[in-house]
């Protein structure tokens, strides 16, 4: 609005049109401050939208009553409903053009307000233009509508692609990319790793050879659900490979019971497929990191997985850890 006050202001400059070429001027400059106050915070802004309402109904007044020139600058006024909505947001932005609408059914309709008019408008623009303020007034509604859901929507779409990005299909866990992303910005995600845990899934191979890949990633989604039942909170888990889970552990927490606490909790966990009962079981490679964390997790992976190998050499369904080599 203000830039188009401005190009008003340099065409009354050229048309000589007086006090016209000041009201508007001074509306753009007005506006200029507003933007200047809005981009603050608390009162600053609150100001902002009081100020930007007083100048909004002036000029408002100004344009219906001056009539300058020869009737057109009314016209102006059918964008306020735009510019309201668009600033206020539907609800507050109608009750705001509402408002405007009965001070032109005043000068308009009502004889007292009639008798303030500088301009001689004819009695049919005075009955018509209300009504054609209405129907721009319900068209910004409806375009302010359509705007807002198609943002609403927008934003639900940005969450999902989020989501996706930084999690498995399949388990709803964090995937590779997720962690990928916290080993080069740790600073971003405020980790500083107590521990870290890789675990595999023991025969995986076994299962889906015998019972089907399908069978295999209900195998895949019930651990993982037991990992994150077991941590209670007090990690990260991410689905690190195929039958693989990585854990970071960001509390002081004895992280060497709870990996042996998973690893009982997944061997007595009973699948059943084509009726025959099983269980599965997972090792573990832990590494605790010194005290009070460290933020190189790349290093403690490291020798996660490393301890894991130990892990499947010892006789698995077992968790080897150690403390992070420097």
């Amino acid at each position: 609005m203000g830039f188009t006050s401005l190009l008003m202001s340099i065409v009354n400059i050229f048309t000589h049109q007086g006090s016209f070429t000041w009201v508007t001027l001074a509306f753009s400059i007005a506006c200029a401050i507003n933007l200047l106050l809005i981009r603050q915070k608390g009162k600053a802004a609150v100001l902002s939208i009081i100020l930007f309402s007083i100048e909004m109904i002036l000029i408002f007044i100004y344009f219906i009553v001056s009539g300058i020139p020869d009737g057109f600058s009314v016209l102006w006024t059918a964008m306020l409903p735009c510019f309201g909505l668009l600033m206020f947001g539907v609800k507050n932005g109608t009750l705001a053009s509402l408002v405007m609408f009965a001070i032109i059914a005043f000068f308009y309709w009502i004889p007292y307000g009639q008798s303030l008019l500088q301009y001689p408008y004819s009695p049919t623009f005075k009955m018509r233009f209300p009504l054609l303020y209405l129907a721009f007034l319900a068209v910004a509604v409806l375009l302010e509508k359509i705007r807002e859901a198609s943002k609403s929507a927008l934003t639900e779409s940005r969450r999902k692609y989020e989501f996706l990005c930084y999690h498995d299909a399949l388990t709803g866990l964090y995937n590779r990319f997720w962690l990928q992303s916290v080993i080069d910005n740790p600073e971003q995600y405020h980790l500083k790793p107590a521990a870290v845990a890789v675990l595999d899934i023991d025969n995986f191979k076994f299962i889906n050879d015998n019972f089907g890949h399908p069978s295999g990633d209900i195998v895949i989604k019930d651990i993982g659900q037991a990992i994150v039942d077991t941590l209670n909170g007090s990690g990260d888990v991410c689905r690190w490979g195929g039958d693989e889970f990585l854990i970071i552990f960001h509390t002081d927490i004895d992280a060497e019971m709870v990996c042996k606490r998973i690893v009982d909790n997944v061997c007595a966990h009973r699948f059943v497929f084509d009726k025959e009962n099983f269980n599965t079981t997972v090792s573990v490679g832990l590494v605790l990191a010194p005290n009070g964390g460290t933020d190189d997790i790349g290093k403690l992976i490291h020798q996660a997985d490393i301890n894991l190998y130990h892990a499947k050499d010892y006789g698995k369904n077992c968790t080897i850890n150690s403390e992070l080599k420097p």
